[in-house]
């Protein structure tokens, strides 16, 4: 493996499961990647079983998505981790992400050297499509739409991800809750950054409260609508900011 990597996973109460995940995570990772998670807001027991792994813990009062992955990227440099990682993982805490599709995802990355951001697509499963289509259908609706405004179409906006660490600064991401993956791809388009795929599986959480997915429909609806809100306004910034 050529690069070091710092694995991401952004928390908002999510004790009943952030245990078992990283207890699955951390025996799979190879030599070179660290864990660091972003605790926002917190107020059940997630902090302090995450105080009982070998992991960075960054902690935010500010609640979303974005502001998990910068308070355990902040956390990160803090540590003073020896080298400096070469690159990000964005992972999911609640299970439903494998190591090994993150394993894959490591070797698309690490197989082009010209390769600065390689995602996981999710797959449809057609004899799932009952459960499945709650979240796919959103999930393709915004994908035109991030065609639409940012010049690159994906069917999934899933946050199993890679990014460049020295590609990610230069992204220098503002939308810091729902908006925060999608605006990552409109960004690598901006840069003339193309996006290495491979298609992987996604689990059902394994336990806790489902924050986007599965909620109820006014919820996604307006969910949807801030993701949607905020690619336009990733679009109409043409250029990344200093």
């Amino acid at each position: 493996m050529e690069n070091q990597y710092s694995v991401i996973i952004p928390l908002h109460n999510e004790e009943e499961c952030i245990g078992e995940t990283l207890d699955e995570l951390l025996p799979a990772l190879p030599e070179g990647v660290s864990v660091a998670v972003g605790l926002n807001a917190c107020t059940d027991e997630t902090v302090r079983i995450c105080r009982t792994r070998e992991i960075i813990l960054g902690e935010t009062e500010d609640i979303g998505y974005g502001h998990g992955c910068l308070a355990a990227i902040e956390a990160i440099t803090k540590s003073h981790v020896s080298p400096d990682p070469d690159a990000y993982i964005f992972y999911a805490g609640d299970g439903a992400n494998r190591p090994e599709d993150l394993l894959k995802l490591i070797d698309l990355y690490e197989s082009d050297n010209a390769t600065r951001f390689a995602m996981g697509l999710r797959r449809f499963q057609l004899g799932e499509w009952a459960s499945e289509f709650g979240r796919a259908l959103p999930n393709l609706i915004l994908g035109v739409w991030c065609k639409l405004v940012g010049g690159q179409f994906f069917h999934d906006l899933g946050p199993l991800r890679i990014i460049d660490r020295k590609l990610f600064e230069e992204m220098a991401l503002r939308e810091l809750t729902w908006g925060w993956t999608i605006e990552a791809q409109i960004r690598a388009a901006q840069l003339g950054v193309d996006i290495a795929t491979i298609p992987v599986e996604e689990r059902q959480r394994t336990a806790g409260e489902q924050k986007v997915s599965g909620v109820s429909p006014w919820r996604s609806l307006k969910i949807g609508g801030a993701i949607a809100a905020a690619a336009w306004r990733t679009a109409k910034t043409k250029n990344a900011p200093s």
